[in-house]
């Protein structure tokens, strides 16, 4: 009756709390203990939810009815059931209105605790995330964080024996989604503590896991095994590209309409088999000389693995308690505490970010105003410390991991006032040369491919759509083929999607220069023509070609593997490094997916960018990269700060324009420049 779905939410609980005591008349303590306790749980859940009455008394009356069940409940006879009702106890009082605060939640610890003593995660998984998630928010807000960290570290075994259980890619991600945020709390805790290797492990193992997993799986090195046990090889190569290929199909359903190619059934049960083959396959290949640990779970020493004595990395976290950013070298640990900007406040900015920008077309000026208000609070809150604190150690550059929400940021364009420059600001990229990544995994892969792929051949895609907005495309294109003395363009009508899937493996560097778009969320569009509304996912997100889009699922299924892969892809487009919101730390987006296929490192855009700057920077970006030598993540930099930094008199004849104010800046606006980020190597 409490979750009936006819009538009125609150009648209908009145009608349960009176059914349940009526319940009690017949069934007593004495008669019927067992029976009597489950109607006081019943009752006790009915005043927890109860609307009508003083919320205050509800509670009380919901305590009692607990307590009183456990009187009957005993952890000798009933251990599973107490537990839940402890569970359910510690919820009452942590919301408890009457009382002291302080002792209410020291009794919501209390019967958390004790029903952890029963909620383990090998044995109950679910219950044990649950509880042991809630007990580490309550020692965190009392800034008990020993305490904090044990519970958190009790939540993170029992989401992982839950993913580990999960078969398929939708069960994956709702597994993601129960624990989002966990790993930057438990990170945080951890920290606290001086657990600075534990708190990175956490991080590296919540960010990106998808990516991580395809990365570990199908661009592991197996040179050695193949000469060891061809026929192990083999099987694992078999089995990998079959599960490639079911994930490939799990992403159409996710996405179409049309799921009639394979039933809910068929498809978990391949998994199913698939999942044991591999499962059996990956223990043999633990057996083999030099193998013990493959496709374990990342420990502290892979993640040092990626930092570089000239470039550390540093993963920075937002919580409800404040900011911390994790400073990797390969010998060392840094940490740098950010305890005045919290999650609330980055909530609060990227509200007004996303709103903004949603009316950007007509509302520009109230955009660039936007774009200027959050990059100069990014850094009086978070990236100023973590600049002076790099330059302090040492430090020129850096790889980025931001964290959850941080990751729609421009972090690399926080700014300071600074009267002593032409343009009045000091940006952080001025300081500290900022790469990012979404985690170590990908960064140690992209460097991988990075070693074994040369920049000797481009392949160029030119407004497939002949979008006559698009009028410095073609210039743009053919200034980044000037470059390279192999290049293919594949312009308007010829960018299909097939042919630049074909000619993408035979490519090392690959330049979009077109349309892009990105659903952060799902997002309902009415079709203008045929008026129908479909659904769009981040697995959506696009670049245009001539007779359709390349999406996300396209790129995923891509699968470079089988050759070295593509050093470098310029995606010249709207929106092409938008990350999804549903869940935000496994960073899905055009970037994470070219990744995954086999890309080094991606140069894409946050948001809606201008075509004439973007040509501009593109090309002093070529300039830079090609003549002048300077390694790609250096010459993005340069390039950017070549063109806020440039006069009218200097980018007029480079246009073929008259100069109206030479001593202007046109493009000194974060808007025109701090869009494009570099992630890989």
């Amino acid at each position: 009756m409490l979750n009936a779905s006819g009538g009125e939410r609150a009648e209908n609980i009145e009608q349960a709390i009176d059914a349940y005591e009526q319940a009690l008349i017949v069934r007593t303590r004495q008669a019927l203990p067992v029976d009597w306790a489950n109607t006081m749980v019943n009752l006790a859940n009915a005043y927890s939810k109860r609307v009508c009455g003083e919320r205050a008394d509800n509670i009380e009356k919901a305590i009692a009815n607990y307590e009183k069940a456990l009187t009957v409940v005993t952890h000798q006879k009933m251990p599973i059931a107490r537990a839940h009702i402890l569970n359910n106890l510690a919820v009452a009082y942590k919301y408890r209105l009457r009382g002291e605060n302080i002792e209410n939640l020291g009794k919501a610890i209390t019967a958390y605790q004790d029903s952890l003593a029963f909620f383990k995660a090998e044995f109950l998984p679910n219950e044990c995330l649950r509880t042991a998630t809630n007990l580490g928010l309550l020692y965190s807000e009392q800034c008990n964080w020993a305490a904090a960290a044990v519970a958190y570290t009790d939540a993170f075994a029992a989401a992982e024996s839950l993913y580990q259980s999960c078969l398929l890619l939708d069960s994956k991600t709702a597994e993601l989604e129960e624990t989002d945020g966990l790993p930057r709390r438990a990170a945080y805790a951890l920290a606290r503590t001086g657990k600075y290797q534990a708190a990175i492990e956490a991080l590296e193992k919540g960010r990106a896991r998808g990516l991580s997993e395809s990365l570990s799986r199908d661009r592991a090195n197996l040179d050695q095994l193949q000469q060891q046990n061809p026929d192990l090889y083999d099987r694992y190569k078999d089995f990998t590209r079959q599960i490639r290929n079911l994930e490939a199909i799990q992403r159409d359903r996710m996405i179409s309409d049309d799921r009639h190619s394979i039933t809910p059934e068929a498809l978990r049960n391949t998994a199913l088999n698939l999942h044991h083959q591999l499962t059996t396959t990956v223990e043999q290949i633990r057996q083999q000389p030099g193998y013990e640990i493959f496709l374990t779970l990342p420990m502290f020493e892979d993640v040092q693995k990626a930092a570089t004595s000239e470039c550390p990395l540093v993963y920075l976290l937002t919580t409800s308690t404040g900011s911390l950013a994790l400073i990797v070298t390969p010998t060392n640990i840094h940490h740098l505490w950010l305890d005045d900007f919290t999650d609330t406040q980055l909530t609060s900015l990227l509200e007004t970010w996303f709103t903004t920008y949603k009316n950007a077309w007509k509302e520009r000026q109230t955009w660039l105003n936007t774009i200027d208000q959050t990059t100069r609070q990014l850094w009086s809150f978070l990236i100023g410390s973590l600049v002076q604190k790099l330059k302090d150690l040492g430090y020129t550059r850096t790889t980025l991991i931001p964290t959850g929400s941080l990751s729609f940021l421009p972090l690399h364009a926080a700014w300071t006032e600074d009267s002593n420059i032409p343009t009045n600001r000091h940006y952080a990229f001025d300081d500290i040369h900022f790469t990012y990544a979404p985690n170590a995994k990908s960064l140690t892969t992209a460097q991988t491919i990075a070693d074994l792929t040369s920049a000797h051949s481009i392949l160029a895609i030119d407004n497939p759509i002949q979008d006559p907005k698009l009028v410095n495309s073609e210039r743009e294109v053919q200034v980044a083929i000037s470059h390279f003395d192999q290049h293919t363009v594949l312009r308007h009508s010829n960018a299909t999607r097939e042919n630049v899937r074909a000619h993408l493996p035979k490519a090392a560097i690959v330049h979009f220069a077109c349309h892009g778009k990105a659903y952060q969320t799902e997002t309902e569009v009415k079709d203008p023509r045929t008026q129908e509304v479909r659904v769009f996912s981040p697995l959506d997100s696009c670049i245009q070609m001539s007779d359709g889009n390349l999406t996300l699922k396209d790129i995923f299924a891509l699968n470079l593997s089988e050759r070295d892969g593509i050093r470098l892809a310029i995606l010249s487009a709207c929106e092409t490094g938008l990350v999804g919101t549903e869940l935000a730390d496994e960073a899905i987006s055009l970037p994470t997916g070219l990744l995954q296929a086999g890309v080094a490192a991606i140069i894409a855009s946050l948001w809606a960018v201008s075509d004439l700057s973007t040509m501009l920077l593109l090309s002093k970006f070529y300039e830079l990269w090609r003549t002048e030598n300077q390694e790609p993540p250096e010459a993005l930099r340069q390039a950017q700060i070549w063109l806020r930094d440039s006069t009218e008199a200097e980018i007029a004849p480079l246009l073929g324009r008259r100069t109206r104010n030479p001593t202007n800046h046109p493009f000194s606006h974060p808007y025109y420049w701090a869009a494009f980020s570099y992630t890989g190597v």
